[in-house]
This record gives C-alpha cells, structure tokens and sequence, in this order.
C-alpha cells in the first residue's frame, strides 16, 4: 500500500504553496503531485481539463456537472494508475486528490439544484465512495484552513480576476462540504487552521503527517 498524503482546501487557502515548501524539506522521502490543471502538457489530463476549461468557466463548469463529475473522477484514477513505483519509505503528497472531485463536484451540484449542504455531503460521499471503488484514499488527507475572506482575495490576487457571485457561492458551499466531510470522518481527515497556524509550523505539521504515512507503509516497496 502506497502512503498518500493529499493536501485540501478551497481556492487560495496555501495549499500549493505548502505542498512545494513540504517537499522541499522532505527532499527525497517526497513523490510531489501537482494538481490536475497543472499536469504536463500532452497527456490525457491537461487535455481532458482544457477540454473543460473550454467554456470559459474557471470551475470547469459546462452544464452538464454529472458528466463532468465522471469525467474528473476518472483522472483521478488514471493518475493514480500512471503513478510511477514509488519507493518503500517514501510518501506520495498530492495537491488536491479524490475529495477535492468530491467536494467541488458536490458543490456544483446542489449550487445548481438549490440544495441544502446536508444533501451537498451526501453527493461529495457519494462520489468519493465511487472514485475509491477504483483507487484507494489517502493515508491522510490534510484539510488546510483559513479566513474565507482571506482565501478569496489570495485567489483573485493570483489569478488577476475578481470572482463573480456565481464562483463566491461556489467557494462558500465548498467549504462548508469540506468540514462536513472532515467532521463525518476524523480518521481520515486531519485540520490545519491558518488562522492559528504560521508558515513554519504548518510546513512541519504537513511534513510530520508525511513521515507517519511513509512510516507505516515502510515495509511496501512498490505502488499496488
């Protein structure tokens, strides 16, 4: 069994951020995933995502969210499948995984249907229980944190573009789903809360997260 440490959270919380400072700490022990808008040109997910992206919606939304929810679940398990052998005692860190599909999809979803978030959770478990019936989840995944409002103008910031009300509520629901989810499984999901949390201490809790995957899966050498 692989060790797999996926970082979560909504546009502009820092996970990249960390993720990149993590493994440059971790050196060696670290297999970095970028998340899937930045897979290497070419291959099947950067032409499936600029596919979608082909609406112009910045959320990949073409309206028709359960097509794209198949479709972004499947390259969540092609790049599980296409992930080279990865040593014993090392650890997998993966910018966004099966739950940020999960989440967003989820959200998109009761945006569009005017649902209530307790119908939002059991889309975002419904759709993780299919992406895990073809790869296993995470180790651990970190849920990382922070003033809503904060992340959002750290997202706009880097991406030049204020957010329509549309892609607000869209942040906002994901969030909410993100802790549902989190306080529905805490033997999965481990909180990093910015707020509380700096730079340095949030690298090294993401970092020891890392050595207890790699740790407890240091007797399997290869990927299953």
């Amino acid at each position: 069994m692989t060790a797999w440490v996926d970082l979560e959270g909504i546009n502009g919380v820092g996970k990249t951020r960390l993720g990149r400072l993590v493994a440059a700490v971790l050196g060696e022990l670290c297999v970095p995933m970028v998340e899937l808008p930045d897979s290497p040109p070419g291959g099947l997910p950067r032409q499936v995502i600029a596919a979608l992206h082909g609406c112009g919606d910045r959320f990949l939304r073409t309206g028709h969210p359960r097509t794209e929810t198949l479709l972004l679940a499947a390259l969540q398990v092609h790049r599980f499948e296409s992930l080279p052998a990865v040593g014993a005692g090392q650890v997998v860190l993966e910018d966004r995984g099966p739950t940020s599909v999960a989440v967003y999809q989820a959200a998109v979803l009761a945006e569009a249907n005017g649902a209530a978030d307790a119908w939002a959770l059991e889309q975002a478990q419904a759709i993780a229980h299919l992406i895990e019936a073809w790869r296993p989840p995470p180790t651990t995944t970190v849920l990382i944190t922070d003033e809503p409002g904060r992340c959002l103008a750290r997202f706009e910031e880097r991406t030049g573009q204020p957010c329509t009300g549309s892609e607000r509520a869209l942040i906002s629901r994901a969030d909410r789903v993100y802790h549902l989810l989190a306080n529905d499984r805490p033997d999965r999901y481990v909180l990093l809360d910015r707020r509380t949390t700096g730079e340095a201490e949030a690298i090294e809790f993401i970092a020891e997260a890392c050595r207890t995957a790699a740790a407890s899966n240091h007797t399997e050498g290869t990927n299953q």
